[in-house]
């Protein structure tokens, strides 16, 4: 099954204060779905696990053209491309009934559960039946961060943080970012493009300090914006991610 789809309701607990799906909960949604299609292709959670290794999205780029409301249905298609060396790449495509309304790229690694040290999965690559044409028109990208960062909030890391890996799970990382921002610019601004980088696992009471730039307008009309976050250890060397969004502005 190379292309591998699903339909999800928007749920009351998935929308965001503009009654809209909001970014954790369209992200959960393309976290479930990758879930799914590798456990039909044979490399599921507890396929690898089995085995001694665990799965670990490192940059993820998403697009969105509109975003749904409660109870809108969604439905999204997924599939695999080819490997390159211990790199495993993922696309998605969303839509509302015939209307394409956003598309995600993203990249994986997988790693050793006692080393974390990554694993190649060349060898295996035809478990994967990716897709050979077709696809995104665009890849992940590795995220800069600018100058004039500066600290917006600490925090700990929680138990309802953690996934069955005993870490803090992607998406939550991008909760934590959704977090630094004022309730203003929720009300005010909507995402059109999210890109984040993870870089180093945080695990149950890690302290955390969450960093933001002043955002950035991108045309003269000023309804583009972009704005830089990460989080990091206190005294940590590394952040745990980088991420970046371009919003726009709400026309009411």
């Amino acid at each position: 099954m190379i292309i591998f789809t699903e339909t999800y309701k928007v749920r009351s607990t998935q929308v965001n204060l503009n009654n809209q799906l909001g970014l954790y909960g369209v992200l959960g949604m393309l976290q479930d779905i990758a879930a799914e299609h590798a456990s039909v292709l044979g490399f599921g959670y507890k396929d690898l696990v089995a085995k001694g290794f665990f799965w670990a999205l490192i940059q993820q780029k998403l697009k969105m053209d509109y975003w749904p409301q409660w109870n809108e249905k969604v439905t999204i298609h997924t599939w695999s491309l080819p490997l390159k060396g211990i790199h495993a790449f993922r696309e998605f495509e969303l839509y509302v009934g015939e209307r394409k309304i956003g598309q995600c790229a993203s990249t994986w690694i997988t790693l050793d559960i006692h080393s974390r040290k990554p694993i190649d999965m060349t060898e295996k690559k035809e478990i994967f039946m990716p897709r050979e044409e077709g696809g995104l028109s665009f890849h992940t990208d590795k995220v800069l961060l600018p100058q004039g960062m500066y600290q917006v909030n600490d925090f700990r890391v929680r138990i309802s943080d953690l996934d069955v890996n005993s870490h803090v799970n992607n998406v939550k990382y991008t909760q934590w970012a959704l977090d630094m921002m004022r309730e203003r610019d929720h009300r005010e601004w909507v995402i059109k493009e999210y890109d984040i980088n993870f870089l180093s696992e945080t695990f149950l009471g890690d302290n955390m300090q969450g960093f933001k730039s002043k955002g950035r307008y991108l045309n003269a009309e000023k309804t583009l914006v972009e704005t830089f976050l990460y989080a990091q250890k206190e005294g940590g060397q590394k952040p745990a991610f980088i991420a970046k969004w371009i919003a726009e502005r709400i026309i009411k």
